[in-house]
């Protein structure tokens, strides 16, 4: 993952983290920034964060 990408990702979890958001809206602000699909189901943008993702399980 770039590091760029690794910024716009942080950024995105704070301002997620401050607003009252419901998993239906925190679903679809992943997949406006291209993070996950619709169907929930990371985007090969991503791929070091399936990795990250897979120890944290």
């Amino acid at each position: 993952m770039k590091k760029e990408q690794t910024s716009l990702l942080l950024a995105l979890a704070k301002k997620l983290k401050k607003e009252e958001t419901s998993k239906e809206s925190a679903m679809e602000s992943l997949n406006l920034a291209g993070i996950i699909t619709k169907n929930g189901k990371l985007t090969k943008s991503f791929p070091n964060l399936e990795r990250v993702l897979s120890f944290a399980e």
